[in-house]
């Protein structure tokens, strides 16, 4: 009787094993199966549903780094930034440091893209595994799109122009631009303005407006004064054109301020854009 159940529990343990190795087998290819889709749906630029394939084998098989990669690319291309550094973050801690160099790219990338810029700057102070071409270029790249210009300029000039890098050789001539900028005052174009109307937008290369608010105070003031000088301070055609003057001419010393301050905002929004075009657009 004994050896009959011996005989029972071996036959099943027999068929239990068998079926699990079956299964083991099954889900091997279904693995294959499902990193080729994967890299079929990325190389198609299929993004949104690489990403669903590849969290679905990083979770099966969650040493193979490359597929990590592939998962935050995926998400990083389409565009679905916040996720692809949280799965950063939860392979690597929450403020990861030490990581590889592929992931550490990745990483300054998605910094760089969601205007994390100081983050970015300050991982690249502390993670050396990116090499020092790319290492520079984020770097400086993190300080223009700061508009910290005056430490994009020692940092350009501490760190020459690497051979044969057109990209970090125009960012360099961005951060040595930020020296030559000559900034607007908006106090003087609003005082300008206030002597003569117009020149404060003259001062801030704003010919067309000049023109504009000097024509406007001047032809009112004018009939302003026509008006007084035909019936006298109780004169309402006079007043009437007085008010309009008063109002052209308030509007005119405001409006120079703001020119002023809209031309140095130009001026850095150039130097910004042509910083993210270099990087951030072409990521």
């Amino acid at each position: 009787m004994i050896n009959k159940n011996i005989y029972k529990i071996l036959i099943i343990s027999v068929l239990i094993i068998a079926v699990n190795l079956q299964l083991f087998s099954q889900n091997i290819h279904d693995l294959d199966h499902s990193l080729q889709f994967a890299d079929y749906l990325f190389k198609t630029e299929q993004f949104d549903l690489a990403s669903e394939e590849y969290e679905r084998i990083v979770f099966l098989k969650p040493d193979n780094q490359q597929n990590k990669i592939k998962l935050i690319q995926s998400y990083r291309f389409s565009k679905k930034y916040d996720l692809a550094l949280k799965k950063i973050e939860y392979f690597f801690g929450e403020k990861p440091t030490n990581i590889p160099v592929d992931f550490a790219e990745e990483y300054v990338k998605l910094l760089l893209i969601t205007n994390k810029n100081e983050d970015a700057y300050n991982f690249l102070e502390i993670n050396n595994s990116i090499n020092p071409q790319k290492r520079q270029n984020y770097q400086l790249s993190s300080l223009l799109l700061q508009k910290k210009w005056d430490k994009a300029f020692v940092y350009a000039l501490k760190n020459p122009v690497i051979n044969n890098d057109k990209n970090n050789a125009e960012l360099h001539l961005l951060a040595f631009k930020t020296k030559e900028v000559k900034y607007k005052k908006p106090f003087n174009a609003a005082l300008f303005s206030a002597l003569i109307p117009g020149s404060g937008k003259i001062y801030t290369k704003r010919w067309k407006d000049a023109v504009i608010s000097f024509l406007f105070v001047g032809l009112n003031s004018w009939q302003s004064y026509r008006g007084f000088n035909k019936n006298g301070s109780e004169s309402v055609y006079g007043w009437v054109f007085a008010g309009f003057a008063s109002g052209f001419y308030v509007g005119n010393i405001y409006g120079s301020y703001k020119s002023a301050k809209k031309y140095n905002k130009e001026i850095d929004d150039e130097i910004y854009f042509k910083t993210a075009e270099l990087t951030v657009n072409s990521f």
